[in-house]
This record gives structure tokens, C-alpha cells and sequence, in this order.
């Protein structure tokens, strides 16, 4: 694809809502690029250090055990560094934080058919950055609804510091703890379709529910960013990618 047209107001709306929708940022024949990447790597049944998965047999009815996320791809699959590293990412990330950015994570969730979501959080709970916050780009290799578990976002809670994590109950969501959000953000669905990417703060309450389709899967790559001027962060994320 050519050179992208940024909208000039991005930069405002992720500063205000603590997100950004970039339309169709990718082609479909890119994302089927990382959906077959993404099929090859989980053929392999188990990579160590990004994923274990068992057999639907042995799943015990969850659909996350037969299609577990992969998590840092980007260490053993060079198509995954690509997307990490991708000019038009990087592009974007440049005109949000005002400076360039540092790879730290990447993630392949495949979110199948009857597959829980997961419960409100922040981002930067996990990846600590300071003095600023964590940045995520989170790319829809599906159409993607609140049918197949779509993200609910909370416009201006990444006016927030970082809240508390507190139990809940495991049965709609793949996680076992969450944040209370406070009471003034309204929920709001995105819907995104495939080659869109949702460019959002570290701190933005963002979660999802369960797929409730019978046959569609959500499929979604998502990279995790910090500024390069952050002077501390979760080291567990370590090593830290150049962008350049």
C-alpha cells in the first residue's frame, strides 16, 4: 500500500478519548499474510515462551485451551517483527506521542466461537511505564462486532492513574481480576473491520465480552509500544525493540 493520509485531528482525539480508529491501515491481503503465519505457528501445537494448546478433546469445553493467545510472536516469527516494526505504524505512533517509540509486546489473539472475553483493565497495570504511558496498536484481522466480542472502550478514562485490579467471577472472562471503572465513562463498542488498526493509551478501561458467535472467530494482532524517553517500565517485557 502507499504512503498513508494521517487525519490531522488524531492527535487531539487520542489525547481526549484515549484512543484513535485508523481505517483499512492494512490491505487484506497483509492481514492474511499474518492469519497464515498465525495458523503455521499454532499447527505446531506448542512454542515455548508464546503459546501451549491442546486438542479439542482435551480442552474441557474451553475454546481459549484449543486456541490459547500467542504471546511475543514477534521472538520467533519475522513476519510478526515486520508488523512490529511497520513504517506505517511507526508513522502514526510518531504524530501520537510527539516522539519516537520502543517495540515491547506483541500478541495474537484468536477469540474463537464461544471463546470468554476479558474484563475491564489498563494496559500499563501490566506494563508500568513511566513517566508517560504505554501505547497499543491493536489491528482487526476480522470483521469484529459485539457479536464475536468486539473491544468496549471507555472514552476519557485515560485521564486516569492506574486503578486497582480486584477479583471477579471466571466465567465470561479469561482473566480473574478487573477494574471497577468509575462511574462518569460510558462504554462504547468498536466495531472495526479487517486492516483497521485502534491506536490506544495505556491507560484507557478497555475489555470485551465473550464471542458469542456460533461460527466467527475475532482475530486480532496487537502490539505494545512505550515512548523512547520512558524512564522505567516492566523489564519483564524485556528485550525492547528498536524501531529503526
Amino acid at each position: 500500500m502507499p504512503g498513508i493520509q494521517i487525519p490531522s485531528n488524531i492527535k487531539n482525539q487520542y489525547q481526549n478519548n484515549g484512543y484513535v480508529l485508523i481505517k483499512q491501515l492494512f490491505s487484506m491481503q497483509e492481514c492474511d499474510k499474518l492469519i497464515e503465519r498465525s495458523l503455521a505457528l499454532h499447527a505446531r501445537k506448542s512454542v515455548p515462551g508464546c503459546f501451549h494448546s491442546v486438542l479439542e478433546s482435551e480442552s474441557d469445553g474451553d475454546p481459549l485451551r484449543t486456541y490459547p493467545r500467542m504471546m511475543h510472536p514477534h521472538r520467533v516469527d519475522d513476519l510478526s517483527l515486520h508488523f512490529l516494526k511497520h513504517p506505517r505504524i511507526v508513522e502514526v505512533l510518531r504524530v501520537l506521542l510527539g516522539s519516537e517509540a520502543i517495540g515491547l509486546q506483541t500478541m495474537f489473539y484468536w477469540k474463537p466461537p464461544g471463546a470468554r472475553g476479558q474484563d475491564f483493565h489498563q494496559d500499563d497495570y501490566y506494563l508500568r511505564t513511566e513517566p508517560n504511558a504505554c501505547i497499543a496498536a491493536w489491528m482487526a484481522l476480522d470483521y469484529i462486532d459485539e457479536e464475536n466480542g468486539g473491544l468496549v472502550v471507555l472514552p476519557g478514562s485515560n485521564a486516569e492513574d492506574i486503578l486497582p485490579m480486584s477479583p471477579i467471577d471466571t466465567s465470561r472472562s479469561f482473566t480473574d481480576t478487573a477494574v471497577q471503572p468509575p462511574d462518569q465513562y460510558a462504554e462504547h463498542l468498536v466495531e472495526m473491520e479487517k486492516g483497521d488498526l485502534l491506536f490506544f493509551h495505556g491507560r484507557l478501561i478497555h475489555g470485551s465480552r465473550p464471542n458469542r458467535s456460533s461460527t466467527r472467530f475475532r482475530k486480532a494482532f496487537i502490539c505494545h509500544y512505550i515512548p523512547a524517553d520512558s524512564t522505567s517500565y516492566n523489564t519483564g517485557y524485556d528485550p525492547i525493540v528498536p524501531l529503526n
